[in-house]
């Protein structure tokens, strides 16, 4: 029972470290040590920890939870990264599911909030990769699924690698809802070339295309471009996005939706997203688009 409860306590201890990182850049071990009242060497214990688990990365004279252009934050920590504007944005993207479609949710943090207002939608089937989604239906709601196979990686909480993107390839859904870590005027792009396959495979598998970015992700660069943006339908972002940019993006095609954070609906003057309507602004024929 004691050890039960010395385990408690030191995984409170790590939330809590994880949420002082998110909330100061600049916090340093020494100052974490005295913040929680443990010994410096218990605080790079527990920093030790957290990077085992790809959680955070200590480097000399620092430790940092933030995304570069070439490494992305795990999946527990993206959950606790712009969660208002995920979950605006999540919300404008389930009101173009409709009764009787199939949808793809990739495996963003930011897809698989859509799952608060889609799980009851009649007929509804949705297909993705992401375990934690695929829990989350199995757990309640109508809406049945298909599960992604492939090989499973405990960083991204989802299945990925050459089995995923053959699973994908043998599917067509209505409409593919989908994330990324950065975009620019040129297009959408991840960290890592394993991803960038299975996310190639998804748009492909849509006749429509949704992208789900928060502002943080907007305007900035990646090591690989996953695609252009004649191979994105819509944009649903939030407030802070740079105008220009957006600007960008719709002339290139791209309908855009502006979600304020703290609400559910859309930004008023932004474009509105039809709910049912399944035309695309481009040929539905997207086997050439990534």
């Amino acid at each position: 029972m004691v050890q039960r409860s010395i385990r408690s306590s030191r995984q409170d201890r790590l939330d809590s470290i994880l949420g002082c990182l998110i909330a100061d850049e600049t916090a340093s071990a020494q100052s974490l040590a005295a913040r929680f009242d443990v010994s410096l060497m218990t605080m790079h214990r527990d920093l030790d920890e957290l990077q085992r688990r790809g959680i955070v990365r200590k480097f000399r004279g620092g430790v940092s939870v933030q995304r570069t252009s070439t490494y992305e934050i795990t999946a527990p920590l993206r959950r606790l990264v712009a969660v208002p504007q995920k979950r605006a944005i999540a919300a404008a993207a389930a009101a173009l599911v409709s009764p009787g479609q199939a949808v793809l949710l990739d495996d963003s943090t930011t897809a698989a909030s859509m799952l608060d207002h889609v799980l009851d939608v009649e007929d509804l089937h949705i297909v993705t990769n992401y375990l934690p989604a695929l829990n989350r239906i199995a757990e309640g709601g109508t809406a049945t699924s298909t599960a992604i196979g492939g090989t499973y990686d405990a960083g991204h909480e989802s299945f990925l690698g050459v089995g995923a993107a053959a699973a994908i390839r043998a599917i067509r859904v209505d409409t593919a809802f989908l994330s990324t870590t950065t975009a620019d005027a040129e297009g959408t792009y991840h960290q890592e070339e394993s991803i960038v396959g299975v996310k190639a495979e998804m748009l492909r598998s849509a006749r429509r295309r949704v992208l789900l970015a928060d502002s943080t992700k907007l305007g900035a660069t990646s090591l690989h471009l996953v695609c252009g943006w004649e191979s994105i339908d819509d944009l649903i972002t939030d407030t802070g996005a740079p105008a220009e940019l957006l600007d960008t993006v719709r002339s290139r095609g791209v309908r855009v939706a502006v979600v304020a954070p703290d609400s559910d609906g859309t930004e008023p003057g932004s474009e509105a997203f039809p709910v049912v309507q399944q035309e695309q602004s481009r040929t539905d024929d997207n086997e050439e688009d990534v």
